[in-house]
């Protein structure tokens, strides 16, 4: 017998500050939020923002990262 594990996809909306030369990222359906200096750096601060407030929250913690640009 195989089990299908299925993921939970959340949008991540990612914006550059572009006066402060800064990203910041946001998940809504959880509430989460993040900032970086580099997009390597949100994508990483905010798979782990999603992964906590999934995590506290009860949803899904393996999920994919729908990711939107702003």
């Amino acid at each position: 017998m195989s089990t299908i594990i299925q993921k939970k996809t959340y949008t991540v909306i990612i914006t550059k500050d572009l006066e402060e030369d800064r990203f910041a990222g946001r998940c809504d359906e959880l509430h989460a939020n993040s900032e970086g200096n580099t997009f390597g750096e949100i994508m990483e601060n905010m798979k782990e923002a999603v992964e906590l407030a999934a995590e506290e929250s009860g949803s899904p913690t393996d999920f994919n990262m729908l990711i939107t640009e702003q």
